[in-house]
């Protein structure tokens, strides 16, 4: 299951915001191509969130989404509908990638996450696909002392 940050912060009766760093189209890079499975030059969506609860930093959001398949992207107001919400809602997520692993972050993150260069962050690296379509490639950075990953498995 993918969960919105939104809902995971108001089932904990806390109060979620977000700010919005940077919502912008590129062009997809070699890197950006390998990520997305899209040609060099092929229209991208790129966005950079800040996510709060009750004004604390918890994540970092640095997403690539297909312009191709979601060409609205960039008209949403973020601060009102997180990324994940409104994808979903374009595009039920049919197929799902996450890679987790530990990190310090880069000192710009630092910064936006208000934490010191030394503190362990938690990356999730998350692709989501619709109907056989990779939709979106995620980068979710969050700070080690402020969050935990859980999950529930029924056999």
């Amino acid at each position: 299951q993918i969960d919105n940050i939104a809902k995971e912060i108001e089932s904990r009766n806390h109060r979620h915001r977000s700010e919005i760093i940077l919502l912008e189209q590129i062009r997809a890079n070699k890197e950006q191509c390998l990520q997305m499975q899209v040609a060099i030059g092929q229209k991208l969506y790129h966005s950079i969130l800040i996510h709060f609860e009750n004004d604390i930093p918890v994540q970092l959001e640095d997403r690539l989404v297909n312009a191709a398949l979601i060409p609205d992207y960039l008209k949403q107001d973020f601060s009102k509908i997180t990324p994940n919400a409104y994808l979903m809602a374009q595009a039920p997520v049919t197929e799902g990638e996450h890679i987790v692993e530990a990190v310090l972050a880069n000192t710009q993150e630092c910064k936006w996450l208000k934490i010191t260069k030394q503190e362990p962050c938690l990356l999730i690296r998350r692709r989501t696909w619709s109907n056989k379509h990779l939709i979106s490639s995620a980068r979710l950075t969050y700070p080690g002392s402020r969050y935990y990953l859980e999950g529930k498995f029924v056999q």
